[in-house]
């Protein structure tokens, strides 16, 4: 999704390329255009149009070769049989929340660090604990 503006982009330019070969495609239609001047301005268009588009690709390709490992790194994980570690959990969530921010959508998973956690993890046991008394005190 990342590359998707990228190839929107040379649609782009070669719609423009398109619509300019076919305004001078309506040129020759004019009687006081040169042949020699038709010819040279179509050879032009093509010629711009695949520079762009070689050169695009070939960039295009550096990146997509350079993200081919990456991936299949990041990815092989996934595709194991073996059951994921609560730090590839963690690391594999922080990417989707890290990617969800950039998008500006609200978070799905809060990280709590361990300290608060365990904290408040102990304070609602002792709340909730069956058989404990809070005020035994004042009972009778």
């Amino acid at each position: 999704m990342e590359k998707a503006h990228l190839y929107e982009a040379l649609y782009l330019v070669n719609h423009g390329i398109d619509e300019a070969v076919r305004g001078v495609r309506h040129l020759k239609k004019s009687p006081q255009l040169f042949m020699e001047t038709y010819h040279k301005s179509m050879a032009g268009l093509e010629r711009r149009r695949s520079m762009i588009n070689l050169q695009f690709m070939l960039e295009m390709r550096k990146l997509e070769e350079d993200d081919e490992s990456r991936f299949e790194e990041k990815f092989n994980v996934w595709l194991s049989d073996e059951p994921l570690t609560n730090d590839e959990i963690c690391q594999l969530m922080r990417g989707v929340e890290r990617e969800r921010k950039l998008e500006g959508k609200p978070p799905l998973v809060q990280f709590i660090a361990k300290s608060k956690g365990r904290k408040k993890t102990q304070e609602h046991s002792e709340k909730f604990t069956p058989g404990l008394k809070a005020n035994s005190g004042e009972e009778k």
